[in-house]
């Protein structure tokens, strides 16, 4: 097979959670471009749309479903809605998360504790598992993308507010895709996270629009700058397709180089 053939997507059927905008938008265009079939979640319904219909423009089929990552009735639907509309699931990205909490870990209110690790890791779970079955079920194998952060192995550094509800969440996805990883491999699905660095969208722009902490972040990136937001594309097409067919339970950290030091 041609090296660029073997990242090819055509005829496969994905699911990228949090597509609506931001990065799961980019991450929807990049495996359409590569030639799959792309059903997009989210609960921003006009934005999903217009996404779907960009989708639509590059030549393949796209379907948006509303969906709360944290519901997994609704999770079962939205996976029955795209079987019965795309066919069978071959690509999950799991990428809907919710920000950081913005506080101090004393300031972190008990609920909102929940929330963010309901959102931000048990989400992962409850779509991976049930994509995986789908996959087993078929017996054509697969590959999911579970997307961390570079807080999966330092802490924010933006005193007082480390962030620690949000990297203890991104560093449990990295384990949870290594146990998904071992414990799917005899089916042929592959689990592999995507650590990003400080990437310029609409969730690090609170953060950025501080003086202090924009210098600081840019200075501990050996690049010296923040990623665009279409940087992570080609890492999304090469972990979903059969250029990393070897690869699983492994972490992509694309980062500027921010966790070298």
């Amino acid at each position: 097979m041609n090296v660029l053939d073997s990242y090819r997507l055509n005829g496969r059927v994905a699911i990228v959670t949090g597509g609506a905008r931001g990065l799961g938008r980019q991450h929807a265009l990049a495996l359409a471009e590569a030639g799959a079939d792309v059903a997009i979640c989210d609960l921003l319904e006009e934005e999903g749309a217009r996404t779907r219909s960009e989708i639509e423009t590059l030549g393949v089929r796209s379907l948006f479903g509303k969906v709360d990552i944290t519901r997994p009735e609704q999770i079962d639907g939205f996976i029955r809605s795209v079987e019965e509309n795309l066919g069978t699931i071959r690509i999950l990205v799991n990428n809907a998360a919710r920000p950081s909490e913005g506080c101090a870990l004393a300031d972190l209110d008990d609920a909102l504790w929940r929330e963010i690790l309901e959102t931000n890791l048990s989400s992962v779970f409850y779509f991976g598992k049930r994509a995986a079955a789908r996959m087993a079920a078929a017996g054509a194998g697969g590959s999911i993308v579970n997307i961390a952060s570079i807080n999966a192995h330092v802490i924010s550094n933006i005193a007082p507010r480390y962030n620690a509800t949000y990297c203890a969440a991104k560093a449990a996805v990295e384990n949870l895709s290594k146990s998904m990883a071992a414990q799917w491999a005899p089916q042929n699905i592959r689990v592999n996270t995507l650590a990003p660095g400080y990437i310029h969208t609409s969730q690090t722009a609170a953060t950025a629009a501080i003086p202090e902490a924009l210098k600081r972040n840019i200075e501990n990136t050996p690049m010296k700058r923040y990623g665009r937001i279409d940087e992570l594309k080609g890492a999304i097409v090469f972990l979903a397709s059969d250029a990393s067919s070897f690869m699983t339970g492994s972490t992509l950290l694309i980062d500027g180089g921010y966790t070298i030091w």
